[in-house]
């Protein structure tokens, strides 16, 4: 914890998060939701001084800790001389995860890893081949990205860089950063996101080198990437300025950024369908990931509906809680059977007031905000996941359910059925899949090679992995869950806590 010392003049009229970003590194360094008040990080302590409370800190703060001068730096104007402590929250350790169990290769054979730990194997044997024979796959998320060397021919994984997005200094959800480009920072987003990426790339061709790179992400993180208009693609009616493939050069190098459907179901989900092959099948299969933002895919080789729904930050990670979204799913699940909380949620005394104290220290506090979100977020996805299945006849069809992503990959299915996340006719059918994004990447990379011609724009996969890209793309459709008149009484019903 840091005090500070303001000043009438340096303070008054001026929020204390904007002061702060001019005395330390970075911009808006204090939270990760570029200053929108939602994500309770920029923690404060008035010594004197204090402003008066507003919503956004009676949401995060007791009135009892309220009394005592906390406060949110993003909503903190002081008008007087104060004395501040700086109080800023370090959220729950972030797990990148590598594995996956889609497809075939040394893939599966990776596990996650801490923010800023590179895992190397075989780096002795990287000499043996030429360039030509190792290409970069990344996972660009919109919370970790990751990288990976991998020899084309063996499908070996030579190195691996993972980190966090930087880009989470402008906030943890797709719509935050849209907002931020929105506000004249897109260009800044653009060059925070290259520079962890040639950084990447940097020590991987110190390791031996390679020769093209295979990009896969949702659709706002490429446009981001790529510098694309945005402003279309944050609004309703949510139109991309493009989805196809794009064939540009990163570092020197050829690089392709994978198609997308639409604007919420992008070139992650489309390396997901790929690698876990639900296009090459009769089988009906259901494809989940889980993240701020809810991707769901449901089809087989005549055709695939798809849609999303907005998750906020239940499955990252609840920030009041300082623990991981599988976590609090697992705590909601023994809070219900305990009795702390009721099926509608509602924490019972003296719980309400205080919170439930989940660790064994005391010290992780879950409060009825905490479970709202998690409600929102369940209630969302299972009425997403019933309308799709109810739209393809699906519930007696459907042969697995694929969970994607880390929260898939963590997740206990039995507790995550028992508070109704997961709707309980389709347990023993679900199978985690772990990085599908990366996955199809990487399988991707192994079957074809991106052309080094003269012209950039005739670097492309092989023929074959192409067909099936622009296959997975052509049989799918997107549906927009807001528009469909069941939506909101699924969502309600899907309110409740229990078996679904």
């Amino acid at each position: 914890m840091k005090k500070l010392y303001f000043a009438r003049q340096a303070v008054s009229g001026t929020l204390l998060d904007e002061i702060l970003a001019r005395g330390i590194a970075g911009e808006r360094p204090c939270g990760l939701c570029g200053g929108r008040m939602a994500c309770g990080r920029c923690r404060v302590r008035f010594l004197s001084g204090a402003p008066f409370p507003g919503a956004a800190d009676r949401k995060f703060f007791s009135p009892e800790e309220l009394r005592a001068g906390w406060r949110l730096a993003c909503t903190a104007r002081s008008t007087a001389e104060c004395e501040v402590e700086v109080c800023f929250v370090q959220g729950p350790k972030t797990e990148i995860l590598t594995v996956s169990h889609a497809g075939t290769g040394s893939a599966a054979q990776e596990s996650a890893t801490e923010p800023g730990k590179d895992r190397a194997a075989g780096i002795a044997g990287i000499s043996a081949g030429t360039v030509q024979d190792r290409f970069c796959a990344v996972d660009l998320g919109t919370t970790t990205v990751v990288m990976q060397l991998t020899d084309r021919v063996t499908g070996d994984v030579l190195l691996t860089h993972a980190f966090e997005n930087p880009q989470r200094v402008y906030g943890t959800d797709v719509l935050s950063r849209l907002a931020a480009a929105a506000d004249g920072k897109g260009e800044l987003l653009q060059a925070l996101i290259l520079e962890g990426l040639k950084s990447g790339l940097a020590e991987m061709e110190q390791a031996g080198g390679f020769h093209e790179i295979i990009l896969s992400g949702n659709t706002a993180m490429g446009h981001l990437l790529l510098g694309y208009p945005t402003e279309t693609l944050g609004r309703a009616p949510f139109v991309p300025y493009h989805i196809g493939s794009t064939r540009f050069s990163l570092a020197e190098h050829p690089a392709l950024f994978l198609p997308g459907i639409s604007a919420f179901v992008g070139a992650d989900i489309v390396s997901g369908i790929y690698a876990c092959g639900m296009a090459r099948r009769d089988e009906l299969s259901l494809f989940l990931d889980l993240g701020t933002n809810g991707e769901m895919a449901l089809g087989n080789r005549e055709g695939i509906l798809c849609t999303a729904t907005a998750a906020g930050s239940a499955f990252e990670g609840i920030v009041s809680a300082q623990i991981a979204g599988t976590d609090i799913t697992a705590l909601a699940f023994s809070m219900l059977r305990e009795g702390i909380m009721d099926e509608t949620g509602l924490l019972r005394e003296p719980w309400f007031t205080e919170g439930w104290p989940a660790g064994a220290d005391g010290r992780i506090v879950i409060r009825q905000q905490d479970i709202r979100e998690l409600q929102m977020a369940k209630a969302a996805v299972c009425a997403g996941v019933s309308i799709l299945l109810d739209r393809m006849d699906g519930w007696e069809r459907l042969a697995r359910v694929y969970l994607a992503g880390g929260f898939g990959y963590y997740l206990d299915v039995e507790k995550a059925v028992g508070i109704g996340l997961i709707p309980a006719a389709l347990r023993g059918r679900c199978q985690a899949v772990g990085n599908t994004s990366l996955a199809g990447a990487v399988l991707l990379g192994r079957a074809g090679r991106l052309q080094c011609q003269a012209d950039i724009e005739e670097r492309r996969l092989s023929v074959a992995e192409d067909r099936q890209l622009h296959h997975i793309v052509q049989i799918s459709s997107s549906l927009n869950l807001a528009r469909q008149p069941e939506f909101e009484e699924r969502y309600i019903e899907a309110m409740r806590f229990g078996l679904l």
